[in-house]
């Protein structure tokens, strides 16, 4: 623009409306950056995301089960198991469901209970050389209640008592195993 055409009163009001524009979108942007380095997120999404602290992206999934009754991992009990996976797990195979990444979880809806429970597993490792063995650590609401060594590719029966102190608070049953190795 000319030096002239600044005594023109439209051309002054057309130059501060194009600067006020820039300054409104400048603005926008410096918010929007303020916004991506500090995200107001929940918990789970900032975890894995972007702290990456976590493999196990949480998800609202509550699977219901009845005492006593056999949960089959494999392709035969995918519907019924799809809703106890939290998180941490593929689709089942023929030899059953295998974990991704370094923790996984179930949640279930169980009835009050007054004593502990027994838990009957088939797991088997997933061997990686050099790596002979797979160390898991089966938690429930955060309490360690087993430790296992695993090794070889045919599945072992581990059986142990979850304690009711665990759970004795909790309307759903939230089951961890983290992958050590």
């Amino acid at each position: 623009m000319l030096w002239s055409d600044t005594l023109n009163p439209h051309g002054r009001a057309i130059s501060l409306g194009a600067y006020a524009l820039a300054a409104v979108l400048a603005v926008s942007e410096l918010a929007i950056l303020a916004m991506a380095l500090h995200p107001n997120v929940h918990a789970d999404y900032r975890a894995y995301y972007i702290d990456r602290t976590t493999t196990c992206l949480n998800r609202d999934a509550i699977g219901s089960y009845s005492l006593g009754q056999t949960v089959s991992f494999r392709s035969d009990g995918a519907k019924r198991v799809a809703g106890m996976k939290v998180c941490g797990w593929s689709g089942p195979a023929a030899d059953g469901t295998h974990s991704l990444g370094e923790t996984s979880r179930l949640r279930l809806q169980i009835p009050p209970l007054r004593d502990g429970l027994k838990a009957t597993l088939q797991m088997a490792a997933v061997i990686r050389p050099p790596q002979m063995t797979q160390r898991v650590i089966i938690s429930v609401h955060g309490v360690s209640v087993h430790k296992v060594t695993l090794s070889g590719k045919q599945p072992i029966t581990v059986s142990f008592v979850i304690p009711h102190a665990a759970f004795s608070d909790a309307s759903t049953f939230e089951m961890t195993f983290d992958y050590l190795d």
